[in-house]
């Protein structure tokens, strides 16, 4: 998608223009910062447009506009509350109708004098004092000499552009990995320090950079220095076998190998680079990065900037912000840097709308500490570093802060850090975002360089309205909720799907909730939970609903739920969602209310480690099971795998109600593993709830609403819209994809086009414009094609952005295995069992264990431990020797005697070496570490 010109608010300012009168300020790439600022006289630079705005501002309307252009800032331009505007006197940047004005953070490099260097590489010195991590030709970013090569036809984790460690210490802050043989061999490096590691983490929950210290050459180690800090908890970079790490390097001399690479020597300040073919560096556009954020609109709570619009804007090329402070934040997973290309601290009322924010090295927009009634819509983000929307309170804020870094880094007591905790209900300072509105944008692409991210993520915030987005391929979350500070959001009316691309153990749509409440996530109302301090921090519902959630990928560790409600997580109303290829999940916590959603998955509800009297109640749903999971090999048979969840009390006092329907197993009434559906009502749940196919209307087509006869809406379901999901934007549909004869397409026009506006398209790769075809009936193709549209106004002015997207014919649709059943009727997948010869179940003195590597469900259920024999139950005869050693169902044992265990087989080798005697075995729990003598006496 390309930015086009904005009318939509163009016309209203004219309107503002006719009521009250405004001071127009121009700026232009042909100005000069000596004339007045008019339109006849503008200015030449942002800067000098500021300077004049001082003059105006909160006295009169004031709209400072840009002609088409592209204009460099030198540096970072701040809006304070000086310039604040007034509702009747605004302050509005903007670009002049029909213009595309591009703000970069960079420097042009010119009057380069390129030489030849050698193997097609080129060197030219730069002035002194320059320094930079991106590189940028002809507008598209170069990728810094890396190691393995950049794999372009698949950027991503699983292409071959990432490497695995063989070993290393996987703690925080790493010391040291080391490369397998094969990989490092013939590496001879004469000055490593300039390098880079970019790696995931071990439980792949993100990734971490650091820079090189030295190499070992002889143990092909190379030693760790600074870094680390890009997000929370104890597990680092390292690993053995299919858990190591993978990794790539970058800014190393000697991997400048390959065409579109480029290295700076910042010691002799020379710019080597090897351009790909037709790259004419007399004539090419160089480009490089100098600043972090390009526009701060910064004040305090006590003095805010206020009134603030910046519309029709583009926004590019600033600094990675990877090696810059980070922040851990109020035990969610993550930490976060308080930076973007638009940064807002201390603002009300501001807006930021019809703006473009591509080729970013960190967060898009960033809402950071006192923040009230501001909003991001109709924006489009593409190609961010980091993440795109970021809302983040102050620490300060909070009554009571902890983080993971406090515990796993620091070595804190989180018990002895409650006493004396504050107990008043709510945040204790204004210091936060609040009536904050995300709406109608476009988010794709993003997480170039940090893979902890999110379209939007939210943290210490209070009411924040997330609607009509659509966020597609990006490494982890669409929409994230970090922590339970103080609800009151609403998350509806977004489409969402490719997420969790490069991650896992994790959620397109992700919350923690681990406040004052949690006590460790062990699911028991009375060691690990509190009641009674939910809503101290929760202090209004979280509402999720009318989204649509999609998630047709593998997992790469576990998870991958569309709606994953983690650890804590509490006071949701969640309904009206359509869940496809994957289905919910609920982890400890309570006053949850999952209600009226539709959910078509091979994956079963994930009900994990809920505490007693939760509260959480489940009706009124459709549950349709369908196809195999990624990765297994067999239909799923069941629709609920509950995980550690309370005994001998019910789960859940209102659990009813709903449809359930199995369409690899028609004729099924298994509900658990364990229970039928008669058993499952005997104990109390879904006394009125059945067993029928749902009758949806049209899924092929993406139409999941049930027929007027489904037994669905006999048992209180409702319908709801299924044309309302994402942006509202001019879009396809379907939005690409495959197709095998001929597809048909319609287009949606921008929904701020009057009836006299078009949408006109192009299918040959050229810009649709006013004299492009126009769009009057649904396009019907019988080949492959790229097609790009755009919405225009009756004037012929283009409003909002140009979309395209790809439609591939091919032989044979090959649809997922879940569509693929559900559109058959039949079970469509893998039936042959997946050979594994590593004990997966076994029982052990009255103990049954099980390999925790081997089901992520339960890897998700028991803080992300990924390695270890897992304790299902303890049989009769336990008592003589588990129950002695105090080790209880429920714990996770990584080793005997301080040799690492691993899976079963480790565990009984062990055991057997230790015949007789008395061992130390070391297991963990809820995210704690134990150690249990045992006697193998018995």
């Amino acid at each position: 998608m390309k930015r086009m010109a904005k009318m939509c608010l163009f016309i209203i300012l004219l309107y503002s223009v006719q009521i009250y009168g405004s001071q127009d300020i121009f700026v232009s790439e042909k100005g000069n910062d000596q004339n007045k600022g008019s339109k006849s006289a503008p200015f030449a630079t942002f800067g000098r447009a500021v300077e004049e705005l001082n003059k105006f501002a909160g006295k009169e309307p004031v709209i400072v506009w840009f002609e088409s252009g592209t204009y460099y800032l030198e540096e970072t331009i701040v809006l304070g509350p000086e310039l604040s505007g007034t509702a009747e006197n605004p302050v509005v940047f903007s670009g002049e109708p029909g213009a595309e004005v591009i703000i970069k953070g960079s420097r042009l490099l010119k009057g380069l004098q390129w030489q030849p260097y050698k193997n097609g590489i080129y060197v030219t010195s730069l002035p002194s004092g320059m320094a930079f991590d991106q590189l940028f030709v002809n507008g598209q970013r170069q990728v810094r000499s890396r190691f393995p090569d950049f794999d372009y036809e698949n950027p991503l984790r699983d292409g071959k552009g990432y490497l695995q460690v063989a070993d290393g210490t996987d703690r925080r802050y790493d010391k040291w990995i080391t490369l397998k043989s094969e990989d490092f061999e013939n590496k001879n490096w004469k000055n490593p320090s300039t390098g880079i590691v970019h790696a995931f983490q071990s439980h792949n929950w993100g990734n971490m950079q650091y820079r090189i210290k030295h190499v070992e050459k002889s143990e092909n180690k190379i030693v760790l220095g600074e870094g680390g800090w890009q997000l929370q908890r104890a597990f680092g970079i390292g690993g053995k076998g299919k858990n190591a790490s993978w990794f790539f390097i970058e800014n190393i001399f000697e991997e400048l190998t390959v065409p579109g690479e480029w290295f700076f020597d910042t010691e002799k300040e020379l710019l080597y680079y090897y351009p790909e073919e037709g790259i004419d560096l007399s004539n090419a556009v160089l480009e490089v990065p100098v600043l972090e954020d390009l526009i701060q609109i910064k004040g305090n709570s006590k003095k805010p900037v206020k009134h603030i619009t910046i519309t029709g804007l583009d926004f590019s090329q600033s600094n990675t912000t990877f090696m810059e402070d980070y922040e851990p934040l109020d035990r969610g997973d993550w930490a976060i840097h308080r930076g973007g290309a638009i940064f807002l601290e201390g603002a009300e009322n501001c807006i930021v709308t019809d703006c473009n924010f591509e080729y970013l090295g960190g967060n898009g927009i960033f809402m950071s500490n006192y923040n009230r009634n501001n909003t991001v819509r109709g924006c489009r983000f593409y190609h961010i570093g980091e993440s795109a929307v970021c809302l983040v309170g102050s620490p300060e804020a909070v009554r009571f802060y902890q983080t993971w870094d406090d515990k796993e880094i620091n070595g804190k007591d989180w018990n002895e850090m409650r006493k004396g905790m504050d107990l008043e209900p709510g945040p204790k300072s204004p210091d936060y975002p609040k009536n904050c509105t995300v709406e109608n944008n476009i988010m794709h692409d993003f997480g170039d360089y940090g893979k902890q991210v999110a379209g939007v993520y939210i943290s210490m915030s209070h009411k924040i309205s997330v609607s009509h987005n659509t966020i597609y391929d990006c490494p982890r979350a669409g929409i994230c909720i970090n922590d339970g500070t103080w609800g009151g959001h609403i998350i509806e009316h977004n489409d969402i799907w490719e997420t969790v691309r490069e991650t896992g153990e994790h959620g397109p749509f992700n919350s923690w909730g681990r406040e004052r409440q949690w006590l460790g996530a062990g699911g028991s109302a009375d060691t690990d939970f509190i009641k009674e301090y939910v809503k101290l921090d929760a202090i209004d519902p979280v509402i999720v609903r009318n989204n649509r959630i999609a998630n047709y990928r593998k997992s790469i560790s576990a998870g991958n739920w569309t709606i994953d409600l983690d650890d804590g997580s509490s006071f949701y109303e969640i309904y009206n969602n359509l869940n496809l290829g994957s289905t919910i999940k609920l982890r400890d916590g309570m006053f949850r209310k999952v209600f009226n959603n539709i959910s078509v998955s091979a994956v079963p509800l994930g009900w994990h480690v809920w505490p007693r009297a939760s509260e959480d109640e489940v009706y009124k749903n459709i549950f349709v099971i369908s196809g195999s999971v990624p990765g297994k090999e067999a239909p799923t048979d069941i629709f609920i795998r509950p995980i550690r969840l309370p005994e001998n009390t019910k789960w859940s006092n209102h659990y009813d109600h709903n449809l359930y329907w199995n369409v690899n197993f028609p004729n099924t009434s298994q509900i658990l593993k364990e229970k039928n559906f008669a058993q499952w009502k005997a104990e109390g749940y879904d006394q009125n709830s059945k067993i029928v196919k749902p009758m949806f209307v049209d899924p092929e087509h993406g139409d999941y609403t049930v027929a007027e006869n489904s037994p669905a809406l006999q048992l209180g379901f409702k319908n709801f819209p299924m044309d309302k999901f994402g942006h509202q934007m001019t879009k396809a549909v379907p939005f690409g994809g495959e197709f095998e004869k001929e597809i048909t397409v319609k287009l949606i026009a921008d929904n701020r086009i009057e009836k006299s506006g078009s949408i006109r398209y192009t299918t040959d790769g050229s810009e649709p414009t006013k004299a492009s075809p126009l769009y009057t009936q649904p396009l019907k193709f019988n080949r492959s094609i790229h097609l790009k549209f755009c919405s225009f106004d009756e004037q012929g002015h283009a409003v909002g952005f140009v979309n395209s997207t790809d439609y591939k014919k091919v032989d044979k649709l090959i649809h997922p295995s879940w569509l693929g059943t559900l559109l058959s009727g039949n079970y469509k997948g893998p039936k042959t069992a997946v050979v594994d010869n590593t004990e997966r179940s076994i029982e052990i003195y009255g103990a049954t264990m099980i390999n925790i590597a081997d089901d992520p469900d339960l890897i998700d259920a028991s803080g992300g431990y990924n390695s270890g024999c897992f304790i299902k139950s303890l049989g009769a005869d336990s008592d003589k020797i588990w129950k002695k050693s105090g080790l209880m169902s429920g714990w996770v044992i990584q080793g005997v005697n301080g040799e690492n265990v691993s899976n079963i087989n480790d565990l009984k080798r062990l055991f057997e070496k230790y015949r007789g005697k008395t061992v130390k075995l070391t297991a963990v729990r809820n995210y704690n570490e134990r150690t249990f003598r045992l006697s193998l006496t018995d």
